[in-house]
């Protein structure tokens, strides 16, 4: 095969690295500011931003096993960029630990025990299942990773594309030739990739159970779980459009994220949008026709009151807006189209984990957005983009999309 000819990557620059440990720092010191002024506020807070954050990385991963699964060809390098929104998720494993000394501020059942809930709302037993499921997701997700970038980064130092030194000389050590290891790699991702669905499904569902309702113990719902792990994939997908049109310059791949893999993208948010309304309208229809009034008060402290325009203006971002501008061809086509929506569904998203969290610890405040909030969130965001730096300079994605006709999966499984 010729060598293909492939620039760096320009970015990250070396400022923007910069900046971005700068704005980590202020978010932890900020973060700790809140913990010795108003830790009932600070905790809530971390809590949403690990939700919102580990569930983007996580989705990302998720997207690509989806990919894999359906034998999708129409976005490779789509799938290269969504595959490396997973190099955030070992950070977001540490970053699950905080939560254990926080649980006296997050989980009024400690307090108040439920003795028809304990055997299921027990401290040391929640943080192990969690902490369990959360360390097999995270490292199915990564094996996942290896096995699918394997062919074509051994191949990239084989053409002399990418040096072979660090993590990129690991990951490809042994490499046996492209054609084998597009054989191994697709018998190896012919099990992982339903395994990541699998598991994040479970995970995640587990996760919404013992992180967010049980922050408001009486009330409960079966539906819940697959409600958090299916928003959770909605938020990856408009994450995932917002890289796909920020870095496909910089990462080389103008001639790969054009306007039909944009559009497609799109397309997958249309779904993804309805399915969210249909699942909160869902889970509202059973309490109102089941007439459940020990289940009304979850949705009442939100939609009325202080919190009733908040949540309003979350289904307006999440629901009702991206459902009216995706139904335009030219809207998921348009890079400047797509990006600006797709940031609002992404801050939509954030504010409607908030709605999910905060109200159950504190119904009577209202929303508070201050310097807590703002430091905290910042703080993410600069962890998350710099493990998106590193993939990225380690990782390049122009030089790990497979060449037309070339792609790892055989023709009759193509779309």
């Amino acid at each position: 095969m010729n060598a293909r000819p492939h620039a760096r990557p320009r970015w990250p620059s070396g400022p923007v690295i910069g900046g971005l440990v700068a704005l980590l720092l202020l978010g932890g010191a900020g973060f700790l500011e809140g913990l010795a002024a108003e830790p009932s506020r600070a905790w809530p807070v971390y809590l949403v931003n690990f939700l919102f954050w580990a569930g983007l990385a996580q989705a990302g991963v998720t997207f690509a096993a989806l990919h894999q699964i359906t034998g999708s060809r129409w976005g490779p390098a789509v799938r290269r960029l969504a595959e490396g929104m997973g190099a955030f998720l070992p950070a977001a494993l540490l970053l699950f630990l905080p939560l254990v000394p926080g649980r006296a501020w997050l989980f009024p059942w400690l307090q108040e025990p439920l003795p028809q809930k304990a055997w299921w709302l027990d401290a040391p037993r929640l943080f192990l299942r969690d902490g369990g499921g959360l360390i097999l997701l995270t490292w199915v997700s990564l094996l996942f990773v290896r096995y699918s970038l394997r062919p074509e980064l051994g191949e990239a130092i084989a053409q002399g594309q990418l040096p072979p030194r660090g993590l990129a000389a690991w990951l490809a050590n042994g490499w046996q030739g492209l054609a084998a290891e597009r054989a191994r790699s697709r018998r190896a991702l012919s099990v992982l990739a339903p395994a990541v669905l699998l598991i994040y499904c479970l995970v995640w569902s587990l996760l919404g159970f013992d992180l967010v309702m049980s922050l408001s113990p009486a009330w409960s719902s079966t539906l819940f779980g697959a409600y958090i792990f299916l928003t959770t994939f909605y938020l990856g997908l408009a994450g995932l459009a917002v890289l796909a049109v920020l870095l496909r310059k910089p990462c080389g791949l103008l001639g790969h994220v054009a306007s039909a893999q944009l559009h497609d993208l799109g397309k997958l948010l249309l779904g993804f949008c309805m399915l969210t309304g249909y699942f909160f309208f869902s889970q509202y229809l059973v309490i109102w026709y089941g007439n459940l009034p020990r289940e009304y008060g979850f949705f009442l402290v939100r939609g009325e009151g202080a919190w009733g325009p908040l949540a309003w203006t979350v289904l307006g971002l999440v629901v009702f807006l991206p459902f009216v501008v995706l139904l335009s061809r030219r809207a998921k086509e348009r890079p400047g189209s797509l990006l600006a929506l797709t940031l609002v569904i992404v801050v939509g998203m954030w504010l409607e984990r908030y709605v999910l969290v905060v109200p159950s610890l504190a119904p009577a405040r209202g929303p508070a957005f201050g310097w807590v909030e703002l430091s905290t969130t910042l703080g993410f965001l600069a962890a998350a983009a710099l493990s998106y730096a590193g993939f990225v300079r380690i990782l390049p994605p122009g030089a790990l999309v497979p060449e037309p006709g070339r792609e790892a999966l055989p023709p009759d499984r193509a779309c």
